[in-house]
């Protein structure tokens, strides 16, 4: 409240209206009493009596928000290079054998200037001021007897843990912080400063195969015996590194730290054969056999893994096919989710589970659980900037592994030349999933699921004890920089629905006709999140950027040199937030029912429209326009994230090009 740029009439306001709070003007909590072993150690009228005097002697401190437009755009100067080198070679032999082998070298580098970055230590010397002996408004640390704190290290200046303060304080400029245009240049030039990240990503990969068939010496009932064999070596490498100011966290950027992890490598070798068991009997006018294999040793983590699968074709007549797979595969954790330096980051928006405001729009076991986990009487902590949390890479991973099956049909009847139908069921599961749970999702996850006990989440953070925390956190507050945020091999998914596509072309003279319809009904999408309970489920079918179902139309005609086309795709109802909110799930009631008025995102649908003109064999003309009845949309979503990019977000579109071949 004494800051020199406060105008005498400003400051008058700002006492009169704190004088007049019972509660903390920053954060809007009220006062509670400070209870240690038991025992009250100070009341909460203390606390509020001494907020008053600090009012009173103009030290109190208060939360000033502001868009720093006055320091000009933070922006970034990308350059990215690119080069790869292959070579092989490729041929045939024993007639129906043929084989190839290669070597493929990529590098990829990236250098990003931030331009405009801020100097989060320099910026807070220069908004703390006051006036000299001669009146003049200085920066508050130049002043003897002052002794300013490090912004990283959180010490005073005169314990010469922070090699930069000296000088910040040397160099300190004061900034003005109210009224538009109150920067001066010499402030910006003494917070502002230009970030440098660069990074380089490598990948060599050599291999080989030889494929054939058995036709020369060998022949089952519907034909030779086809098969593929192989090998592969691939080895990446990955770095990524910011300037020193960065990385030590001064600067307006999370402080990540350098990456420069092992090199990823892995051998493979991989086989296919397809048994053409019975072609042209008795209902058998095609009985196929498919099988692979592959088997890859990883360097690190994941060790040596197994995939495989087996697919059978039954036609019993020409006109129908019946066929099934089954499929192993596996998806090995990545340089990035291995070895990524656990380094700052920030939870925007990140609400509180145990806060009042929240504690209704959990599961039915948040009230108990946060109660058990100590949460104090009216804690109602509302954050007004992000939560720092840690983030990084996790060396004990291992790789995901997926169990797939269909059954399907497939409809190509002679009396109608040119069509096609299929039809198949599939049902994917993927267990010990590698993801990074949000720390949103971490902290609900703590207080949701039923045993807090033995919840795995739970131990991810800590939170303050009844002194608060050494940033300044209140009582029960989760504390700065201590939810780990780390890749991790979380429970399953599971996923089972039906796609149903049917094809028809028709040609007469100059004319041919197109049709493709696509009608997808997605069953099953499940997520099972949580270790210590894999009987949990969140249900993600349903919820906006999962709808039950959708159809795709896709319809052309074409005559001589010129093509029209028409696609038509059709969204069903989504629910605003979660299924949980409206339906019972897990034994428990509906969470939320009264989170919106509506609960579900309405279908909506698109048109889109296309005319191209073949204008001679080497040169095509064309234009169209998608989303042609102008959909935006629904309900304020932006069509960008959130699950939201499933609409199209930019309205009625028109394009139109040309193709030239030389």
């Amino acid at each position: 409240l004494d800051n020199p740029y406060l105008s005498t009439q400003a400051r008058q306001i700002l006492t009169d209206t704190f004088l007049a709070s019972t509660v903390n003007p920053n954060t809007g909590a009220a006062f509670t009493d400070t209870v240690v072993n038991g025992v009250v150690t100070v009341t909460a009228a203390q606390k509020l009596a001494t907020q008053r005097a600090q009012i009173s002697a103009g030290t109190f401190r208060f939360s000033l928000r502001r868009n720093w437009t006055d320091f000009g755009t933070r922006d970034e100067e990308i350059t990215r290079e690119t080069y790869r080198a292959v070579i092989g070679a490729r041929g045939e032999f024993n007639d129906d054998w043929n084989y190839e082998v290669f070597a493929n070298y990529g590098e990829h580098k990236e250098k990003n200037l931030i331009k405009g970055n801020v100097n989060i230590q320099r910026y807070l010397l220069g908004v703390d001021t006051t006036r000299d002996a001669n009146g003049n408004i200085v920066c508050r640390s130049k002043l003897p007897g002052n002794d300013p704190l490090s912004y990283v290290y959180g010490t005073p200046l005169s314990a010469g843990d922070d090699p930069r303060l000296a000088a910040d304080v040397a160099a300190c400029v004061p900034i003005n912080p109210f009224g538009e245009g109150s920067v001066s240049q010499a402030a910006r030039d003494y917070v502002l400063v230009d970030s440098l990240a660069t990074g380089k990503i490598t990948q060599l990969n050599i291999g080989g195969y030889v494929a054939g068939d058995t036709s020369e010496f060998f022949n089952l009932p519907g034909g030779p015996v086809a098969f593929s064999l192989g090998a592969e070596y691939r080895r990446e490498t990955l770095k990524y590194d910011l300037d020193d100011l960065t990385q030590e966290g001064y600067a307006f950027y999370n402080a990540i730290p350098s990456f420069d992890s092992p090199a990823f490598e892995v051998k493979e070798v991989y086989g296919e054969i397809q048994l053409p068991l019975l072609r042209d009997e008795t209902l058998a006018h095609e009985l196929t056999l498919r099988a692979n294999g592959r088997i890859s040793e990883y360097k690190g983590g994941a060790g040596t893994t197994y995939t495989y699968g087996g697919e059978i074709m039954w036609k019993p007549i020409e006109d129908i096919g019946f066929r099934g797979t089954y499929a192993r595969a596996v998806r090995a954790p990545n340089l990035a989710d291995l070895y990524s330096a656990q380094g700052q980051n920030f939870a925007p928006g990140f609400a509180d589970p145990c806060s009042t405001d929240n504690l209704a729009t959990g599961s039915a076991n948040r009230l108990a659980n946060c109660t058990a986990a100590g949460r104090p009487t009216g804690y109602n902590y509302r954050y007004s900037s992000s939560l720092e949390i840690l983030s990084g890479g996790n060396a004990n991973l291992k790789a995901e592994k997926s169990d797939s099956y269909t059954v399907g049909v497939l409809l190509e009847p002679r009396f109608i030349p040119g069509l096609s139908l299929s039809a198949d069921y599939y049902t994917i599961t993927v267990d010990d999933v590698i993801t990074a749970p949000t720390a949103q999702q971490i902290a609900n996850a703590c207080y949701d699921l039923p045993d807090i006990n033995n919840n795995p989440f739970c131990a991810l953070f800590e939170r303050a004890g009844p002194g608060g925390g050494p940033r300044g956190e209140v009582e029960f507050q989760i504390l700065e920089g201590s939810l780990i945020q780390i890749s991790q091999n979380y429970a399953k998914l599971k996923a089972r629905g039906i796609d149903a596509q049917l094809d028809y072309r028709y040609t007469d003279g100059d004319w041919t006709f197109t049709f493709g319809g696509l009608y997808t009904r997605v069953l099953q999408r499940d997520e099972f999140l949580n270790p210590a309970d894999p009987t949990f489920k969140n249900r993600i079918l349903g919820e906006l950027g999962d709808p039950k179902n959708q159809v795709n139309v896709n319809l052309s005609a074409k005559y001589k040199n010129v093509t029209f086309g028409y696609q038509f795709r059709w969204i069903d109802k989504m629910y605003l937030n979660t299924y949980e909110d409206f339906n019972e799930l897990n034994g428990l009631p509906p969470q939320n029912l009264d989170y919106a008025p509506v609960q579900k995102y309405p279908s909506v649908a698109y048109v889109d429209i296309r005319a191209a003109v073949d204008v001679s064999e080497g040169f095509n003309f064309y234009a169209g326009i998608d989303n042609v009845f102008n959909r935006k949309p629904p309900f304020g979503a932006t069509g960008v994230g959130g699950g939201t990019g499933i609409y199209d977000n930019r309205g009625q579109y028109f394009y139109a090009g040309v193709v030239a071949k030389f």
